[in-house]
């Protein structure tokens, strides 16, 4: 069983709402969906969790696809989605080959800094391919000097490049990579438009365009 896959279980056994579970739609993407055209409203989903995003896109008229390598959360998200789903699959994002030029919108909440730097690059490379013309991403990543103060990580295992795992907690052991913001501007650097703001709780949103 995958770390957040034990996690969902316990949530839907009424467990703690761990880390985002407990979130709603975050105020910045409702307001790129408000200032925003998109011409073929097909999105993609890395990390879909119980489906939330993917339910808002799809009252938005987007056509929603979503990965994630919890099988609970993939049941629980083609639940909240209820008929006509898009493609919504177990899959490692690391390992996931997206198509090219496929999506006009792709979101990626508290999910891709669960992985090495040199993973976390070669996917978001994989997304500025992935997208259409035009086509825009939300992403997320946890700042490194608001983890210094995240009770999660004052016991880790550094594993280099600011990035750590907890060695206790329901995500004991899973790797984070934590980014300054000259850090996450470079790695968003094949985009046109990058807009990078930090929120309440320590993360750079990234708003960019292909």
């Amino acid at each position: 069983m995958t770390i957040w896959n034990k996690i969902y279980n316990d949530y839907q056994k009424g467990g703690k709402a761990w880390a985002t579970l407990s979130e709603g739609i975050h105020p910045l993407f409702k307001s790129l969906l408000m200032k925003s055209r998109f011409d073929h409203k097909h999105a993609l989903d890395i990390g879909c969790g119980t489906g939330k995003y993917a339910v808002f896109l799809k009252k938005k008229g987007f056509a929603v696809d979503g990965i994630d390598s919890s099988d609970t959360a993939i049941r629980m998200t083609k639940k909240a989605l209820g008929k006509n789903v898009g493609r919504i699959l177990k899959s490692d994002m690391f390992r996931f080959r997206i198509p090219k030029d496929k999506y006009d919108l792709i979101i990626s909440v508290a999910t891709i800094q669960h992985g090495l730097k040199k993973n976390i690059q070669k996917l978001i490379t994989q997304i500025h391919s992935s997208l259409t013309k035009g086509g825009k991403v939300f992403i997320s990543l946890p700042d490194y000097e608001s983890s210094k103060k995240w009770d999660t990580f004052q016991n880790h295992k550094n594993l280099g490049s600011k990035t750590f795992a907890p060695m206790s907690g329901p995500e004991k052991g899973l790797p984070h990579s934590f980014y300054t913001k000259a850090e996450a501007q470079k790695l968003f650097a094949k985009f046109r438009i990058v807009k990078i703001s930090l929120d309440s709780i320590g993360r750079w949103i990234i708003q960019a365009k292909k």
